[in-house]
């Protein structure tokens, strides 16, 4: 009899030991497929609260669920649409976000496009927002701004929808010289706002750099700015180091 408990309770003691799979130990739907279950275990490498998947058959999967922000539902959307086998996506996650003014969030939006530095132009971006739906319009020189553009947005809570009508200036255009005249405008005004003093001049996307800046940090940190314009091929730096009084 002794010998039976024992046996009984090792048994237990390692059932307990045994690692559960992600449905089991999250309160998950229980995956309908060996596809689902491959779906649901990339999802939870990202994101960890409850998001169900059905297999609905011939390579199509259902997601199910709520996220805080509707950048998780895109990117849950990108990790399963990765995942083998998966041919269609039904996503059906509700962006359970707070609701927020469209004023609020149209001024996050603006603030937050002017502080990430793959925005080059972040005046000439339109954002307009309706019933937490979020318009973008107005002209980039580059595809990465305008996506860039679509992140910033799908990261603000009150979010929950973006209709991307950007517009990408062909490459010739975005390179010449006028187009990179109101690229440095905007960069000199809103990232160095107190250097009123520096002047340019661009010529076949050569930039020369004159006038007076308050720190040398300010005279080196420019051009540096400035090389990473697609289009610019130089800097000349001829700026002179006045501190403010």
């Amino acid at each position: 009899m002794k010998r039976f408990t024992f046996i009984i309770g090792l048994f237990v003691m390692i059932s307990f030991m045994v690692p559960l799979s992600g449905w089991q130990t999250k309160g998950l739907a229980k995956p309908n497929s060996k596809l689902a279950e491959k779906v649901q275990e990339a999802i939870a490498n990202y994101y960890l609260e409850n998001i169900d998947v059905i297999d609905m058959g011939n390579g199509k999967i259902r997601l199910e669920g709520k996220v805080r922000t509707l950048y998780d539902k895109l990117r849950i959307y990108a990790i399963v649409s990765k995942v083998p086998g998966v041919k269609i996506i039904k996503n059906n996650i509700v962006v359970d976000t707070p609701p927020i003014p469209d004023k609020i969030i149209e001024a996050n939006i603006r603030y937050e496009l002017k502080l990430n530095e793959s925005i080059l132009e972040p005046e000439r971006i339109q954002v307009k927002v309706h019933n937490g739906i979020v318009f973008l319009s107005g002209e980039v020189s580059f595809q990465r701004e305008k996506e860039m553009a679509a992140t910033i947005a799908s990261w603000q809570k009150g979010v929950r929808g973006i209709v991307n009508n950007i517009t990408v200036l062909p490459p010739e255009k975005a390179i010449s010289d006028e187009n990179l005249k109101i690229i440095i405008q905007h960069i000199l005004h809103d990232q160095f706002p107190l250097e009123k003093s520096v002047s340019f001049t661009v010529k076949d996307g050569v930039v020369t750099l004159t006038g007076n800046c308050s720190t040398l940090w300010v005279k080196e940190e420019i051009p540096r700015r400035l090389l990473r314009i697609q289009g610019i091929r130089k800097v000349i730096n001829k700026l002179n180091v006045v501190p403010m009084e």
